[in-house]
């Protein structure tokens, strides 16, 4: 049995030298895996470590710049398709430039935007399908959304790969690093990993994301940013950090009638109404919701506003309690 020493998940190095080492990339979206990982996977390449990249969408879900680039006020059903047939091209594009084979590409084809509601829809498939990918491929490092980015879609496949391996025992759990896109790192992180790009790396990666031309329309200046000396990770998974059934939130009065909670274990998810007869507490020590069943450790539960908004990021987030 291979034994971890403590440093070697901070050094991405380390790990993609190791005798069969590969690397797997979850995108929620095409153009992460450019932004979070495009370095990661050219040293990858290079030290002959195999890469597969997994989009669980296909980014249909854009409506801005779509519209900018398009001319168009509407977009129907048609329009989406269309929109993801052309970020699925990009995406195309962007790997190649990274080195990365059309063999090598894995599509899910979930709906952008709509992971958190499948997360609680339509748990047992989710789950189903992801150990399906990692059985298959046997990844070595993955790398995956952090549990605190701010995109909705991002949490909740953090949360679905936590769950992945908290209920198959059977899988040889990979080393995991966490990007973190939208939103800013939680204070007191313990372990960062940083990998260092070469100017070579990064100017193929600048161009890779370069590729990705419908979504730097609008962002450029913000997604060539990411074009930068280092790429840095959070280092691990399961870092469950509260414990009985407080929640960390503590939402002014005025808002709560408007909010919810989203509440999913293992088992399923619910969506919880706010009351005073709880089990989940605010974090003065208030009431806030009861849900319908006892959750089992690990569980997750996220705050959120059901109000329509063209907002799409997240105000709070998910919340884990663990064993």
């Amino acid at each position: 049995m291979r034994l971890e020493k403590p440093s070697d998940l901070l050094d991405p190095d380390v790990l993609l030298k190791r005798p069969g080492a590969s690397l797997m990339v979850l995108a929620p979206h095409p153009d992460d895996e450019s932004l979070a990982a495009g370095g990661l996977i050219q040293r990858a390449l290079a030290y002959g470590a195999p890469v597969n990249v997994v989009f669980v969408s296909d980014g249909e879900n854009n409506p801005w710049p779509q519209r900018v680039l398009e001319r168009r006020a509407w977009i129907g059903a048609r329009q989406r398709a269309g929109w993801a047939a052309r970020r699925r091209g990009e995406a195309d594009a962007a790997l190649r430039k990274l080195g990365v084979g059309a063999a090598n590409v894995h599509r899910l084809g979930w709906p952008d935007g709509g992971v958190t509601w499948m997360l609680l829809d339509d748990t047992a498939s989710m789950l189903a399908a992801m150990r399906e990918h990692v059985q298959r491929e046997r990844p070595t490092l993955l790398v995956l959304p952090d549990l605190v980015d701010r995109h909705p879609d991002h949490s909740a496949l953090h949360v679905l790969m936590e769950m992945v391996f908290q209920t198959s025992p059977q899988i040889r759990k990979p080393d995991c690093l966490g990007y973190l896109l939208h939103g800013r790192s939680q204070p007191g992180v313990p372990q960062r990993a940083v990998l260092a790009l070469t100017g070579d790396e990064i100017s193929r990666k600048r161009h890779a994301i370069e590729a990705h031309a419908s979504q730097i329309a609008l962002s450029r200046g913000r997604f060539l940013r990411f074009a930068a000396a280092t790429e840095n990770f959070v280092a691990g998974l399961d870092c469950h950090d509260r414990t009985g059934a407080t929640l960390p939130w503590l939402p002014p009065r005025v808002l709560r009638p408007f909010l919810a909670l989203l509440a999913v274990d293992a088992a399923g998810g619910e969506r919880v109404r706010l009351g005073a007869d709880a089990t989940l507490f605010w974090r003065d020590g208030s009431p806030a919701a009861r849900t319908s069943r006892v959750l089992r450790p690990p569980c997750y539960v996220k705050l959120y506003c059901p109000l329509p908004s063209p907002w799409v990021f997240d105000g709070w987030g998910w919340c884990r309690f663990g064993a």
